[in-house]
């Protein structure tokens, strides 16, 4: 007779040895050894983020830990989510509902197309991205959200399930765009982080045994005749890396690095500017008070760029006096400030402190100082920017370690749009970023603006208040 005791030393039996014991209870098939590094961080780790090459068994390891972490705990909730409901409905759940036919021993539940319920507090649910409001109301001691395709899910998305503290966080997807909380999460602490390489997958297949439907050797190398080793795609497909550039990509990674080294486009130390005798400028990219959007205010004197601060929900007031500091303690040119939105009221609580502002309007419909040559004004400048970069013109070794990789991530993320139809040059806009699950740019914005300071400073005159 089986006892409850016996039960009880089953299932923790599964959930010790999660291959070894629940694998072969249940499957008869091969896991390789990326997979089992998935599984073994997902029962250790409460946040795992894997990027991955195609056809490397990834969906196959998100159902397998879904139904582990279901089973071996109790009571428990998975939650699964996509870019799209076709995705977790026609993807991740298949392979769910395959793995539940197909198990050696019954699994006793209730199966639709994206739920699976053992008891009311005691089931997996799939859920588009769609559907924020449905992310709402889940909890339990042991909540497990998979997040498939992570590349392409949401900002909203992700700080929804951020708001339901689940216990376990499985984050799984190509690298196909070096931007996105994706993407951050290769370069946060809180995430162990894993790699599969399409290449490692073929080599542990050409010494184990051949594992149905995962990658070849002919497939990665029909890529890499069609793309190119060193091209993105194969990259971000083959490798299991995020792309070191796009070909829209405006500033390279490698000239952003470069300038953090303090090096010349030559490799050669750049020449250090003295404070004193150089232009300084100071400035602030503006963002409302109610959202998640930063205002960031910087300071820099040449193109030595010595801090970018970043504000959540600050007031006007507040900004406008962080500004007054540096004016007047570094005594730099009139502030800069985006006068776009809510940043349009900035310049005249400048005004009350006896301080001139210089505005920069970086919206799509103003006009470009070279009007024949770019589309607006924000593409002119993030353009001269890129030329900057390019040249080896910036110096970003005094920026604080944080504030360089949130600029950096930024930086890198803007893309060169096609020409106009005047052929005229055109950079993304913040709304065609946030599209793409790219949070505002706010850091990179302020980066601009300083930009636009600098050159009003040296071609154009910015007259002070008369009381001046």
């Amino acid at each position: 007779m089986v006892t409850l005791k016996d039960k009880v030393d089953l299932v923790q039996g599964w959930y010790d040895n999660p291959f070894e014991k629940f694998h072969k209870s249940f499957f008869d098939n091969l896991l390789w050894d990326k997979q089992l590094e998935v599984i073994k961080s997902v029962k250790e780790n409460k946040k795992t983020a894997v990027k991955s090459g195609n056809t490397c068994g990834k969906t196959y390891i998100a159902a397998w830990v879904a139904l582990w972490f279901l089973i071996t705990h109790k009571p428990s909730k998975v939650i699964t989510t996509a870019p799209t409901f076709t995705q977790v409905e026609e993807i991740l759940w298949k392979e769910i509902a395959g793995m539940i036919y197909k198990s050696k021993v019954p699994i006793d539940c209730e199966l639709l197309k994206t739920e699976l319920k053992f008891a009311p507090d005691w089931f997996a649910i799939g859920i588009s991205t769609n559907e924020v409001n449905r992310f709402q109301g889940f909890h339990s001691p042991y909540l497990m959200v998979i997040i498939d395709e992570a590349l392409g899910v949401a900002s909203e998305i992700w700080e929804a399930i951020e708001g339901l503290h689940p216990y376990r966080v499985l984050a799984i997807g190509n690298p196909l765009d070096g931007a996105g909380n994706f993407y951050d999460c290769f370069s946060s602490p809180l995430w162990h982080k894993i790699t599969i390489n399409c290449q490692d997958c073929v080599n542990w297949q050409n010494e184990h045994g051949a594992i149905p439907g995962l990658v070849t050797q002919e497939w990665i190398s029909e890529r890499a005749d069609e793309w190119g080793r060193g091209s993105p795609l194969f990259e971000a497909r083959v490798l299991g890396e995020f792309p070191t550039e796009g070909p829209d990509t405006l500033i390279s990674r490698a000239w952003v690095t470069r300038a953090r080294m303090g090096l010349d486009a030559d490799g050669k130390p750049l020449e250090a500017e003295n404070e004193e005798d150089v232009v300084r400028i100071c400035g602030s990219d503006v963002a409302t008070k109610h959202g998640a959007c930063e205002t960031v205010v910087g300071y820099r004197y040449g193109h030595t760029i010595i801090d970018l601060k970043g504000y959540l929900r600050i007031s006007l007031t507040e900004t406008k006096d962080k500004l007054r500091f540096l004016y007047s303690t570094k005594k730099t040119e009139a502030p800069v400030v985006d006068a776009d939105g809510v940043g349009e009221g900035l310049p005249e609580l400048l005004a009350t402190e006896r301080i001139p502002a210089l505005e920069f309007r970086g919206g799509s419909s103003q006009q470009a100082m070279d009007n024949n040559r770019f589309q607006n004004l924000r593409s002119q400048f993030y353009w001269i920017v890129a030329k900057k970069f390019e040249k080896g013109l910036y110096n970003l070794k005094h920026l604080p370690d944080k504030e360089y990789e949130i600029l950096k991530n930024q930086l890198c993320s803007i893309k060169q749009k096609s020409p106009d139809p005047r052929g005229r040059i055109r950079i993304e806009t913040k709304e065609d970023m946030m599209a793409r699950g790219i949070r505002s740019p706010d850091y990179s914005d302020c980066f601009c603006l300083l930009e636009y300071s600098w050159y009003m400073s040296k071609f154009a005159e910015v007259k002070e208040y008369r009381y001046r």
